[in-house]
């Protein structure tokens, strides 16, 4: 009896060995993740599926996953926080040729590109007497797309000169057919007013546009608060601008006016920027444009007055210029007033109301709802 028991003992020994050898053998893991490009706070899923595809069971699993902190479960999970990342943890039992998928429900919390990085699997022989770890590259990524601010909401004009007029009719409304003459309002570019009329009726008139859609736009974004751009950086500023952008982008995408971004930015997950793209609208330009925007991250390509400098020689032609800062910093004001020249209208969105007065005077000026004028 007592050698049958000795026989059973070294017979679960060797198929304990070789479980402990072959345990993570013929074993997948895959992820799916049901979208790729989200809003923020928006529920999408995240599904783990792991395969066991061997004869031998796997009597103890564990998935350990490393996924960014922005990454919110919507229900209870094994989640622990750790730096710029959060584990999910998983644990089961797998019988042999079993196939076990887990589905759970997130969303993101702000904004950006985040990175669903590489998975440890932790797996113990049969007895439980030791475990086996092994490391797999399994990279993915989600982005998170900005806000899109209420521009009547998020801005207002800089001084009293514009009156009562809505934020956006003065970002659209881009003239290129002259209609007509109505008397100036004190807002109209100087190079609009009609001189004879003028003369004949005693007062100051301007020639009127028709709205078309002839018109093209660039959007020129900018992520520098300061000199050098990591001395002082102001995030949340640099984030209404970004969300400011898109209501732009917005806006012109639903007048169906062709614009391009401009930005002084890199693109996260891009190897090589284009940092001035082209001008286009429609449903794909636009996915394409707030996924960039989605991607800006907080390192400079170049100095923003590069950029503009690079908009004066581009072969490109806009009839408007909108710009949106954190800070009109002083390196800006000459090529933002050169970039007027060449425009039939600038546009000027600032987070604060530094340096604003030092534009030309036909430059369209606004700044952050809230700040003290």
């Amino acid at each position: 009896m007592i050698y049958v028991l000795f026989f059973l003992v070294a017979i679960a020994l060797v198929l304990n060995r070789i479980s402990k050898s072959y345990v993570l053998h013929d074993f997948s893991y895959s992820r799916e993740i049901s979208k790729k490009t989200v809003e923020i706070d928006e529920e999408f899923e995240i599904a783990t599926v792991a395969e066991n595809n061997k004869l031998l069971p796997i009597t103890f699993l564990q998935i350990i996953e490393k996924l960014p902190q922005a990454l919110k479960y919507r229900f209870k999970a094994g989640v622990t926080e750790s730096g710029e990342y959060i584990f999910h943890k998983m644990a089961m039992m797998m019988l042999p040729y079993q196939r076990i998928k887990r589905v759970y429900k997130v969303f993101c919390s702000q904004r950006g590109r985040f990175i669903f990085r590489d998975v440890t699997l932790i797996a113990g022989d049969m007895l439980g007497l030791n475990t086996t770890a092994e490391d797999r590259e399994h990279l993915q990524e989600v982005v998170a797309l900005p806000e899109k601010a209420d521009l009547e909401e998020a801005i207002m004009p800089y001084g009293n000169c514009y009156g009562d007029i809505s934020v956006r009719r003065w970002i659209i409304d881009d003239p290129i057919l002259t209609v007509g003459i109505r008397e100036y309002t004190g807002s109209e570019p100087f190079k609009t007013i009609h001189w004879p009329s003028s003369l004949k009726s005693g007062s100051l008139m301007v020639k009127k546009f028709d709205y078309t859609t002839d018109n093209t736009v660039m959007i020129a974004l900018n992520i520098e608060s300061s000199k050098p751009f990591w001395s002082g950086m102001n995030v949340g500023k640099i984030e209404k601008c970004i969300s400011i952008a898109r209501g732009v982008v917005e806006h012109f995408e639903e007048a169906g006016i062709p614009y391009g971004l401009a930005c002084d930015a890199h693109y996260d997950g891009f190897p090589g920027n284009e940092n001035i793209g082209e001008a286009g609208f429609g449903k794909a330009h636009y996915s394409n444009t707030v996924e960039n925007l989605g991607r800006i991250g907080y390192s400079i390509a170049m100095p923003f007055e590069e950029l503009l400098n690079s908009l004066m020689t581009s072969p490109m032609s806009f009839t408007t210029f909108v710009i949106i800062t954190p800070a009109m910093l002083e390196e800006y004001i000459m090529p933002i007033n050169r970039l007027r020249e060449r425009s039939m209208k600038t546009v000027v969105i600032s987070m604060d109301k530094n340096n604003l007065s030092c534009l030309s005077g036909d430059i369209l000026t606004y700044i952050e709802r809230g700040n003290s004028l």
